[in-house]
């Protein structure tokens, strides 16, 4: 996921594939600031089904859809919240804070975690 510039025409629809995985509390979100809607509109995120031949347990792509409305650029930011950089998130709710969680020290006392990892994309539409 190293190249964040896409572009794309008008009326055309593009996907961003992730993979995640519920069991390990892996997953991804489009957080605001969400893209400008004149230029581009999310259409959702589909599930993969489970492969019948992986692990029970391993993870499986989730597939975010765009589609691009007038000219113009914007941005969309993807979060990626693991069981250590985020609370309170489920598989379809964002964690109501995006920095980094407290979690149990040696000492007993929280001590801070990694920040979720965050990726905006700059979408051109022309």
């Amino acid at each position: 996921m190293d190249d964040t510039s896409i572009s794309a025409a008008p009326g055309e629809r593009f996907t961003l594939t992730v993979d995640q995985n519920a069991s390990t509390r892996d997953y991804w979100y489009l957080v605001g600031p969400e893209p400008d809607r004149a230029v581009l509109v999310s259409r959702g995120t589909e599930h993969a089904a489970q492969d019948g031949d992986k692990a029970p347990g391993s993870g499986s792509p989730l597939t975010f859809a765009f589609e691009a409305k007038g000219r113009g650029t914007t941005r969309f930011t993807l979060l990626h919240c693991t069981f250590t950089t985020c609370q309170g998130n489920t598989a379809t709710r964002p964690p109501e804070t995006t920095g980094p969680s407290a979690s149990p020290s040696a000492g007993g006392s929280p001590s801070p975690s990694r920040a979720p990892q965050r990726i905006t994309y700059t979408v051109t539409v022309g």
